[in-house]
């Protein structure tokens, strides 16, 4: 579950647009709110956080997206109830505003919320320190006793495919071009990054499937070669292809020659 959280303090536009995308919003919790318009659900939550001056950064704001598979797919009902357990163990009561909107005009299924840190009756109950790292941890502990894949295990095993992915294309592949065109069959867009010194210095696997060209993603795609093993570095991958490119002239030479000594 990719997820993010930050405390700060928003202006209608912020509701207005967890509640729009591109008219795919469903919203599909609040409480503490009368309004369904999100500007007028603004007016409420900026009237109750003015009850306590001292908090400028008044909301907390932030997402949930979980990995979208055939066989994993979840459904709105579980990934609100994840939002709500998960916000509760970073300091939200029921005597918070909260607004939760699920969007589904990317690929990725995920979920937005907007909470008031100051509650009804005027308190602040959500600590802003370190509060991304919180809500991660509440994320991950929730999927747990819900028995879903946290974003740690997806992320490991995405890089244990990719990687699967990269062996096998280097038993074959005799250059960059190569690795990259069989990478693409197998799901996976490699991106290289060169510099004059030394040509290619590191190189970024996305899996395709992965990859939004319909909004601005709010997580990066994709892993650095560093990042999905240590055991495999930018050299030795060059020495791989240097020495499958000398394997196969050698064979080619070789069947050049048995071709001459028949004839």
């Amino acid at each position: 579950m990719n997820n993010s959280a930050t405390t700060r303090r928003i202006s209608k536009i912020a509701l207005q647009y967890n509640g729009n995308d591109k008219g795919t919003t469903e919203m599909v919790y609040s409480s503490n709110l009368l309004s369904d318009t999100a500007e007028n659900q603004f007016q409420e939550m900026k009237a109750v956080a003015d009850r306590n001056k001292n908090v400028k950064n008044w909301a907390l704001t932030g997402y949930i997206s979980p990995e979208r598979s055939d066989e994993n797919e979840i459904s709105n009902d579980v990934l609100v109830e994840l939002t709500l357990k998960a916000l509760e163990k970073v300091g939200v009561t029921k005597d918070n505003q909260i607004r939760l909107d699920i969007h589904n005009s990317t690929k990725h299924k995920h979920i937005h919320f907007v909470v008031n840190r100051v509650n009804t009756y005027g308190q602040n109950t959500i600590t802003a320190h370190k509060i991304g790292e919180l809500f991660g941890q509440a994320v991950r502990e929730i999927c747990k006793n819900m028995n879903l894949k946290t974003d740690v295990e997806i992320s490991k095993e995405k890089k244990e495919k990719m990687l699967d992915s990269l062996h096998h294309c280097l038993k074959k592949a005799t250059n960059f071009n190569e690795l990259i065109i069989q990478m693409e069959q197998l799901g996976y867009k490699v991106i290289l990054s060169e510099n004059v010194k030394v040509g290619v210095s590191g190189m970024l696997i996305v899996k395709i499937s992965d990859i939004n060209t319909e909004t601005k993603r709010e997580y990066p795609a994709g892993y650095k070669l560093s990042e999905i093993t240590n055991k495999l570095k930018i050299k030795e991958i060059k020495e791989i292809l240097e020495k499958n490119n000398s394997n196969l002239i050698n064979e080619k030479e070789e069947i050049n020659r048995s071709y001459k000594r028949k004839f």
